[in-house]
C-alpha cells in the first residue's frame, strides 16, 4: 500500500506539472572582450595620430548654418585640427586605463607626424613601427589614421516650437600594430553622429545652449574615441536569459524573486525542486538555478545545474531552451578565461 502511495504521489506532481511551459526573459549585463584580439602580454601601446586627409575631404574648413555652407575662421580653422585630434587620443587613452586591459598608454603630441594629403592611406611601416615601440618604451601602436569631421546648426523658430538643433558627425580610420607585426592587425573606420537640442529633454520650456562648432567638434571627437575604444578593451554588454515558468505558487514565487533580482531567494526554491521525480520539472528547475547560479557569479554550479537539465530536458521547447543556454554559458566561460587572462597578467 505505501508503495501504491509512493507512485501515486509521483503521478499527481507529474500531472501538476504537465502543463504548456511559459517563458520569462531576464536581463544581465556580461562583459565583452574587445573585438581586436591582441596577445594578453601586450601591456603597453602607443597612440599617434597620422595627420593624414585624402584630397576629397574638402569640408574641413567649412560648417552649415540653417543649411547654407560657412567657411570657418581662419583661426578656428588652424586649432580645430589640433583640438580633434587631442581631444581624440586622450579620451581613447582614458578608456584604456580605466578598462584595466593596459598598464601605460604613451600618447604622441599631435604634430608628432606633419599633416599630409594622398589619395590612399598606405599602412605605416614595421621599422615606423618598431621605432615607436622602442621609443615609448611599448609592445603596440594604435594610429588614429585619419579624422573628418563636419559640423551643422539649425536655428530653432519660436513661434511654432521648433527647436534648434546642432550636430557633428566624426568619421575616423584607427589602426592597431603590433611591434612584431607586418602590417596592421586590424583596421577599423567608426563613423558616429552626436545630435544636440535645445529643448531640455526633462523640461521642455527649458533651453539648452547649443554647442559651438569648435566644442562641439571637440566632444563628439571625444565621445566618437570613447566608443572606439569598445574595440579594443572589454566592455559591459548587456544580454538576456531565458527562464521557464510552471504553473505552480512554488515556481511563481521564484520567479518574482527573480524579475527583483533576488537570486538567492530564487535558488533556493528551485535547488529544492531539482530532486522531483518527474524528469520535466527537475529539468526546468536545474535549468532556471544554473541561470541563477550565473547571476550569482558562480560558473562552476551554473554549469553543473545546466548539463543536469541538458540530460533531463531531451525533447520538446524545454529541451531546445536548456541546450541553447548550456551553449551560452559555454561561449561565457571562455570569454571569462580571455578575460582573466587579460585583466589578471601574469606576476
Amino acid at each position: 500500500m505505501k508503495i501504491f502511495y509512493r507512485y501515486l504521489g509521483a503521478i499527481c506532481v507529474t500531472l501538476l506539472f504537465s502543463s504548456c511551459i511559459t517563458t520569462q526573459s531576464v536581463p544581465i549585463d556580461q562583459m565583452e572582450p574587445g573585438k581586436v584580439s591582441l596577445p594578453a602580454q601586450v601591456r603597453k601601446v602607443a597612440l599617434i595620430a597620422r595627420n593624414f586627409k585624402f584630397p576629397i575631404d574638402t569640408l574641413g574648413g567649412y560648417w552649415s548654418l540653417n543649411n547654407r555652407l560657412k567657411m570657418g575662421t581662419s583661426l578656428d580653422n588652424k586649432m580645430i585640427d589640433s583640438i580633434a585630434v587631442t581631444k581624440s587620443l586622450d579620451n581613447l587613452r582614458k578608456a584604456m586605463l580605466e578598462s584595466g586591459r593596459f598598464d601605460e598608454v604613451f600618447v604622441y603630441p599631435f604634430n608628432a607626424i606633419k599633416p599630409h594629403v594622398g589619395k590612399k592611406d598606405l599602412p605605416l611601416s614595421s621599422g615606423f613601427i618598431q621605432s615607436v615601440c622602442t621609443e615609448s618604451s611599448t609592445e603596440a601602436v594604435i594610429s588614429l589614421e585619419m579624422l573628418s569631421f563636419f559640423y551643422s546648426r539649425q536655428n530653432g523658430n519660436p513661434g511654432n516650437g521648433i527647436p534648434g538643433e546642432a550636430n557633428a558627425k566624426i568619421t575616423a580610420i584607427w589602426s592597431v600594430y603590433t611591434a612584431k607585426s607586418e602590417k596592421p592587425v586590424d583596421r577599423f573606420t567608426h563613423s558616429e553622429v552626436i545630435r544636440w537640442t535645445e529643448s531640455d529633454r526633462l523640461n521642455s520650456n527649458k533651453k539648452f545652449k547649443l554647442p559651438g562648432r569648435i566644442d562641439a567638434i571637440s566632444i563628439a571627437c571625444g565621445k566618437a574615441a570613447t566608443n572606439y575604444s569598445k574595440r579594443i578593451v572589454p566592455y559591459w554588454a548587456e544580454s538576456s536569459r531565458l527562464l521557464i515558468g510552471l504553473e505552480n505558487a512554488d515556481f511563481e514565487k521564484a520567479m518574482s524573486y527573480a524579475l527583483k533580482n533576488k537570486w538567492k531567494e530564487a535558488s533556493r526554491i528551485w535547488e529544492s525542486y531539482t530532486k522531483s521525480p518527474g524528469n520535466r520539472v527537475a529539468g526546468i528547475a536545474s535549468l532556471n538555478n544554473a541561470i541563477a547560479q550565473e547571476m550569482l557569479g558562480d560558473y562552476d554550479k551554473a554549469s553543473f545545474w545546466s548539463d543536469k537539465s541538458v540530460k533531463l530536458l531531451k525533447n520538446g521547447e524545454a529541451g531546445k531552451i536548456a541546450r541553447s543556454y548550456a551553449g551560452i554559458l559555454f561561449n561565457r566561460q571562455l570569454k571569462a578565461a580571455n578575460l582573466n587572462s587579460m585583466l589578471k597578467p601574469a606576476l
